[in-house]
């Protein structure tokens, strides 16, 4: 799986905690001052599934919340890697995940999950 923002967006690179902390609400904005905007696959889909559990360590329909606001983490929810590619292209300030395979020159991977071995 590859965590990718817009070809424009000035980071190189994120860690995994990174990733975390941007889609648990902990990180609002990027390092040079850009809102995020996040991109979510549907609950049900299986890169969602696997998203959620291996960077977030929760479930794929857990609700979070700014920290120390009752203010619910909001994201933008697509349907294939094809939507989740296209809105990125378009939009600075957006993030999400989609399949290795998936990846385009529209965006830029930020972080590569590794397949999990046997």
């Amino acid at each position: 799986m590859a965590v990718i923002v817009n070809i424009k967006n000035p980071v190189t690179s994120l860690t995994q905690a990174s990733v975390a902390a941007i889609y648990r609400g902990e990180e609002l904005h990027w390092t040079h001052g850009s809102r995020i905007k996040l991109v979510n696959r549907e609950i049900g889909s299986p890169l969602r599934e696997t998203f959620y559990e291996r960077i977030l360590n929760a479930r794929s329909d857990q609700q979070f919340f700014r920290p120390g606001t009752p203010v619910a983490v909001q994201s933008l929810i697509q349907r294939s890697d094809e939507a989740v590619i296209r809105f990125i292209g378009a939009i600075e300030g957006a993030i999400g995940y989609v399949k290795i395979s998936s990846v385009n020159d529209k965006v830029k991977v930020v972080f590569l999950l590794e397949e999990k071995g046997p």
